[in-house]
This record gives C-alpha cells, structure tokens and sequence, in this order.
C-alpha cells in the first residue's frame, strides 16, 4: 500500500476511468485498452477490495478536448463532489481530460473531498503542494500535446491541398482508377444528363426553371449514394431542387481541384452536434483553387458566370432576383432617383385586382424617417415596355430566329436523353433475362428472386416507353425546317402583339427585358403630377422620359352618374357578372373608358354603400 492512501480512502469506492478519442482507436488499439483495463489490479494493490472497484467506460470514442459529450466524466466528477470516490486512476492525464479548464476543475474537486489520483507510475495528493504542482504539469502537458498534434496534422492537410493531393470524395459524374486518375464516369447517360443540365441553366439562368424543365421532360438525374451496400455507385433519382444546385456549384465540374470553400466560426456551434457552424466563402477568397485537374463538363468561365447568375437570382438589396411571376415589370431592377435605393414592391390584396406599386422605403425602414416615394407600376411599365420594344425593332428577326433555334436544340437535346434512359432500361432486362436463364431452373428458390428481377426490369423498361411516349406527345411537331423559318420572320414583324398577348407570361417579359435593360430610376416628387424616369441600358446608353403621374383623390376620373343610375337598376335582377355584361352591350364604359368586369361592378356596389348585389345574394341562398 502507498503511504498516500488513508482508512478514509479505502472507506470509499476506487474508480477507473478508461477513454480514447475515436471509435478506430477502441477498435485497433487494443493494447492501450488492456492497460486502462489492468488499472484495476492496481486498485487491488493498493488496497481495494474488488466490490469496492468501479470502471467507468462510458466515453470510449470521444474526444478529450471538451466534457460536453462525456457522460462518464460527468458522472465521475458527480461522484467524487458527493464524497463516494476515494481515488481516480487513469492511464495519464490525457485520458481524463485535453482540456485545462476540465482538469483544474477535476483537480480542485479532489482537494475539497479529499480524493486521490493516480495513474501506472504513482499516486498523487491534490492537496500535497509538490503533487499539485505535478499534476499541474501533466495537465499542461496533455493539453500542449493535443494542440501540438492538430497543428501539424492541420498544416499537414493543407500543404497536402495546396499540391492537389489530398483525396476528397468526388461528384456523380467523375471515378477515380486504380493508378489514382480522375476521368469521367464511363457512362455516356450520366455524361449526357449533366451536360443537359448545364446546357438548361446557361439558356434559362434560373435554377428553379432547370427543375421544372427537367421534371416536364420526365428525366432523372444520377446521384452518387454514400453509405450501405451500394456506397460509391450511382443511382437515378427524380429531379430535386438541392441536386441542381449541387451540381451548378460545385467547381469539381469546371475541372478544379478547390479545398477551403467552407470557413468555419468556432464561436457559432451546433446546439446538436457541437460541431462549428460553416460559413461559404466567396469565389475569390478560396485558399486553393487549381484549375485542369481533370476532365471538365463546362469551362472555368462559364463556372464563374454561373455563379454569379445564382447569386444574382438571390432577393437581396445588391441583387435583382430571379424573374417572378408577379405583376411588377421592372422587379429587382427599378431604383429611385432621389436616393438611390432599391424600390420595394407593394402588392394590393384587393378584389378589385388593383396594380402594383413601386415605394422607396429604406429611410422609413432603417432610419426611422418618412417614405421618400411611393407610385402606381402600371404607367412606368408601360412607358418601359414601349421604349424595350422601341429599341429591340431592329432585332426582331434576329430574336426570334435564335429563339427557335434555342427550341429546337432543347427538343432534341430531350429526344438524346430519352433514348440513353431507353437504351439503360433495354440494358437491364437483357441482363435481368441472362441472369434468369444462367440459373438451374430446378433451383427454384434462387430462380423465383431472379425471375422476380426480370419481371421488374420489365415493368421499368415499359413504364420509360410510355413516358417517352407522352414526352414526344408534349413536344410535338419538329422546328427549325424552312417554312418555319419564313413564318417567323413574317410573325417578328407584330413582336408588340406578342409582347402583349395573354399566352405571354410575366416572367417570359422581365426576362426578356433584363437582356437589354440593366436599370430604371424613378423619381415622381420633383415634378408634381410628372414621373421622371431613367433607364439605363447595358450598352452603357440611357433614356430619359417624363409621364404623367395618374390622378388620384378628387382629381381621378369618376364613374358617369348615368352608369350608376343603370346599375342600381339592374342589381335587384342581376348578378354582378350579368350586370357587367348587360352594361357591355348597351354601349356604356368605366370611368377610365374601359369596358366592364364583374369586379369592377361589384367596386361600384361596395363603395355606395349598396352592399352586395341582391341576384349575388340570391344565388348565394339557392346554393
């Protein structure tokens, strides 16, 4: 027995405590785990019987830098606070703690309960003066041994990174051989379908409306699967919106080998994990980038022009945004003309379906003051659509002609992909049927499973044949032959029609727009009544207009008394949609010479106070 040990230790129970850091070191490491083991022996030694000896091994696996996720080593301290432990004994300091803060603390326990330490060469007094100061030092020890390992390990990895030689997992789309060369999946589909991808967001500029292209198509797209039987191979999922932006921003595609995408904030963590919360660095501030390190799908140009296309597409004050459907024309590119800042958009939930509205609201919002301007949208986007189809004449033909051309090249860039996903599906019912009839047929518990797989390779192969089907179904007819492309030139000539036309989407006409202006400013206070507005075209050119501010309060235009008269005639008869017909063909219009509509009518009703139309409220009661 040690001099050190007391009666009123032995009176109390003696712990082992046993930890490595990770679960390959509990699995290899077998040598250092009979040591913490053999501690026992030691307990016996020194005076412990063996029903007073506990082990505590709860924390195999986790790492010594915090107590966080140790539960055995909360337990411990617990134990020794409440008086039930005579004596701790670990393999060394390390093993109970990498942390200073964890072993000042453990240490400062042991003095106020009196509890001993120890480890394989003695056993040690916290409140001895000369022990103290020991474990003081192996504490430190342990602490700068930790730190020490992970600066050169760190330093190791990015000099490694900084050669292009650290492994790191790669993309669908790229193998590795055995000599360690990255080439191109041998696979043409897989090929095939990113390159699709690509090809879809250089033409569309939006990654939502990849995804939705992708999904009319009715193509899938490869995924690598981590984990389980099938680790590394690839499979066929349908389109999600997180795997197109996967692929569009990671720089592997461009043939880059790029480490330290990700800066890492250790004051920001996991409230789960505990891990540090990542941070993605800008294009420009990557620590390694090394381009040609292998076959690319897109060159490093495009790659940067795509990324600034996605960030663009961000509603943000320094971005326009993708192209939304709403009833604003120039959103995410209309500033004002008095400050400078974005102009917001402001939607009316109204039934009468009132248009949007433009508002400068950045000194009401950040510095308390007043809203600088705030302006109906439907005049300024008129006079901005007619200066757009002013300035694109000349081009008409040219647009359109390259637009059908864009049509054709996705329609056959579809027919391309469908007949590789055909040809797969061919594949695995030929391999599925040799499987089936390689087998002894007399064997039928292994030739059920693989007749099963055929019959599954089978329904596969003729649910692609009837979506192949209804994908041509949705195509139609070929483009780009010659009377096509007379036909066109002839249509480009009314460009304003089809500007116009109710077939043509709010987004097709901002994206349109965005091709050849880059801004517009507003200013509707200098001038009262007017709207000053600036545009500023990607040439570098800029038009200056002035419009008319519309009329409101008493001086707006207001409904004919003879047409309110009408109205309140006919409301005890008719519904509102009859009513507005009714007023149609007898010739009348609304107080901005414009025919009638149901919510137009129903305006008038509410705002005299007449409430709802009685043929509503009667149709309302029959239902």
């Amino acid at each position: 027995m040690d001099a050190k040990v007391a009666p009123e230790h032995l009176r109390r129970d003696a712990v082992v405590y046993i930890r490595q850091s990770s679960t390959q070191q509990v699995r290899s490491n077998r040598e250092s785990a009979d040591r913490q083991y053999g501690l026992t022996e030691q307990a016996a030694a020194l005076g412990w019987p063996a029903r007073a000896i506990r082990t505590i091994d709860e924390d195999q696996g986790r790492s010594g830098t915090s107590a966080v996720h140790r539960h055995g080593f909360k337990k411990l301290v617990a134990d020794i606070g409440a008086g039930q432990v005579g004596i701790v004994l670990a393999l060394e300091a390390s093993r109970l703690a990498r942390s200073s803060a964890d072993w000042y603390r453990l240490v400062e326990i042991c003095v106020i309960t009196r509890t001993l330490l120890a480890d394989e060469s003695a056993v040690y007094d916290p409140r001895n003066p000369n022990d103290r100061l020991l474990l003081g030092v192996k504490g430190t020890i342990s602490e700068a041994e930790l730190f020490t390992l992970r600066c050169r390990l760190h330093e190791g990895r990015w000099n490694k990174a900084r050669r292009g030689e650290l492994t790191r997992s790669l993309p669908v789309g790229y193998v590795r051989t055995a000599a360690g060369q990255v080439i191109k999946d041998p696979d043409r589909q897989v090929q095939s379908r990113l390159k699709h991808v690509f090809r879809l967001f250089a033409r569309l500029r939006v990654a939502r409306r990849v995804l939705l292209t992708l999904r009319e198509q009715g193509l899938k797209l490869p995924v690598k699967v981590w984990g389980g039987p099938a680790h590394g191979k690839t499979a066929w999922r349908v389109p999600t919106f997180s795997a197109i932006m996967r692929i569009l921003h990671n720089p592997a595609y461009a043939g880059a080998y790029v480490y330290g995408q990700f800066a890492y904030d250790s004051y920001e963590r996991s409230a789960r994990t505990g891990k540090a919360k990542a941070r993605v660095r800008s294009l420009k501030d990557w620590p390694v980038t090394l381009q040609d390190r292998w076959p690319p799908y897109l060159s490093w140009t495009d790659f940067v022009k795509n990324q600034q296309e996605l960030r663009s597409n961000w509603y943000r004050r320094d971005s326009r945004g993708a192209p939304r459907a709403g009833a604003a024309l120039l959103q995410g590119i209309v500033y004002c003309g008095r400050c400078g800042a974005k102009l917001a958009i402001q939607h009316y939930a109204t039934k009468e379906k009132r248009s949007a509205a433009y508002v400068c609201c950045r000194a009401y919002r950040e510095e308390g003051g007043t809203t600088c301007q705030a302006m109906s949208a439907k005049p300024v986007d008129e006079a901005v659509g007619k200066l757009f189809l002013r300035a694109v004449s000349p081009a008409k033909v040219d647009i359109a002609l390259r637009a059908l051309a864009e049509l054709e090249t996705d329609r056959q860039a579809g027919q391309r992909e469908w007949a590789l996903q055909l040809q797969q599906a061919e594949y695995d019912v030929q391999l599925a049927k040799g499987r089936y009839e390689a087998v002894d047929p007399e064997n039928r518990l292994v030739a059920g499973e693989l007749e099963a797989e055929w019959e599954n390779a089978l329904k596969t192969l003729a649910d692609v044949r009837r979506r192949h089907r209804d994908f041509e179904r949705q195509q139609g007819v070929e483009l780009g032959t010659p009377g096509d492309y007379e036909l066109i030139k002839k249509l480009s000539g009314d460009l304003e029609s089809i500007w116009h036309a109710g077939t043509t989407t709010m987004p097709d006409r901002k994206a349109l727009l965005r091709f050849l202006v880059k801004r517009v400013h507003l200013d509707g206070v200098t001038e009262p009544g007017k709207i000053r507005l600036e545009v500023e075209w990607h040439t570098g050119a800029h038009t200056a207009q002035t419009i008319d501010r519309p009329p409101v309060g008493v001086w707006a235009p207001r409904t004919p008394e003879r047409v309110v008269e009408r109205i309140r005639a006919l409301r005890s008869n008719c519904t509102l949609a009859q009513m507005a017909q009714r007023l149609n063909a007898e010739g009348f219009r609304s107080a901005k010479g414009k025919s009638f509509a149901a919510h137009t009518v129903g305006y008038i009703v509410r705002s005299r106070g007449w409430g709802p139309a009685d043929g509503k409220r009667r149709e309302t009661s029959r239902m």
